[in-house]
């Protein structure tokens, strides 16, 4: 799952993949290209351990949390709890409870308690659109906000979260100094699956990849993408006759000129990783970039940017 995300340091993804899930906790690997909290732009990877037990019962958020924390905060969720959206559900409203959390001495510590109900906003259907392997789905949802309020004045918060007990995530939130909307999920499908990499490219010679990750600014693929690079190599790999193009989208954040000649070294260090990392033939494999005049969305939001920014896959 990536979502955009806005606070005080400014627009940046966060990738968050969920892995290990027993019956008894699931593991969530996090990570983003963002300013720590010295300001330094570089990568950051948090690893969270989350209860079932939490994610059945808890009403306590704490939804951010930094490489030198615990993996494990036992009784807090990092998203809504079936128990919360069962009682939107039933009673239009979940008391709600949100740890704000600071950096103190290399840890952290909670500097704010904030408590009360989030009521239910509206009475129709409620969908958030976003692409779902790709493809865009109206996901039902639920729309809640109100004020969580703790010794001081408190805070406003507004969340949309996935109606769904058994996958209650926050797919757009709104608190004190941040904000964050989901821009994409992704799952693994079988490669027989009509909605697969491997099937779109057969199906249709042309497919968006959204998995794969460059630093800001620049050309080099961050560790994150290799799920994406290893099933392109596969397709390649499966399909010896095919050759693919392979080119880059930007957002319009910067001079035209820039975009141009970042879109194209990035297909370039797409290329490169699958000859040099699986040994794909480099004679199968061209590139191009096309800068920011290729839009998906409008690049007025962070989510826009967001969409925007895109590997493309054509079979010659």
């Amino acid at each position: 799952m990536t979502a955009v995300v806005s606070d005080s340091q400014g627009d940046y993804e966060s990738i968050k993949v969920f892995r290990e899930l027993t019956p008894i906790s699931v593991r969530i690997a996090g990570s983003a290209e963002a300013a720590d909290d010295s300001g330094e732009v570089r990568e950051i990877n948090v690893t969270r351990v989350v209860r079932r037990e939490d994610l059945r019962n808890s009403k306590i958020l704490r939804t951010y949390f930094h490489e030198f924390d615990a993996q494990e905060f036992p009784g807090t969720s990092p998203m809504f709890s079936a128990a919360m959206v069962n009682d939107v559900r039933s009673t239009g409203q979940t008391n709600a409870t949100y740890l704000e959390i600071e950096p103190e001495f290399g840890t952290t510590v909670v500097s704010r308690t904030m408590t009360g109900s989030l009521k239910r906003v509206g009475t129709g259907t409620f969908t958030f659109t976003v692409p779902v392997n790709g493809v865009p789905e109206a996901l039902r949802a639920l729309h809640v906000a109100g004020r969580l309020a703790d010794d001081g004045d408190g805070a406003d918060f507004d969340y949309v979260v996935l109606d769904d007990p058994d996958n209650p995530l926050i797919l757009r939130a709104k608190g004190p100094e941040f904000s964050t909307s989901v821009t994409r999920i992704e799952f693994p499908v079988p490669t027989a699956a009509a909605g697969s990499l491997e099937n779109r490219l057969a199906k249709d010679r042309q497919a968006l990849v959204y998995g794969i990750y460059f630093k800001f600014n620049r050309a080099d693929i961050r560790p994150v993408s290799e799920p994406v690079l290893k099933e392109i190599a596969g397709i390649l790999k499966n399909n010896p006759e095919w050759k693919l193009t392979i080119v880059g989208h930007t957002d319009n954040v910067g001079r035209d000129a820039a975009n141009l000649d970042l879109s194209r070294r990035r297909s370039q260090s797409v290329r490169a990783a699958l000859v040099e990392r699986y040994g794909i033939d480099g004679s199968r494999l061209t590139t191009g970039g096309f800068g920011a005049s290729q839009p998906q969305a409008k690049n007025d939001t962070p989510e826009g940017r967001a969409r925007n920014r895109r590997v493309e896959l054509t079979r010659q």
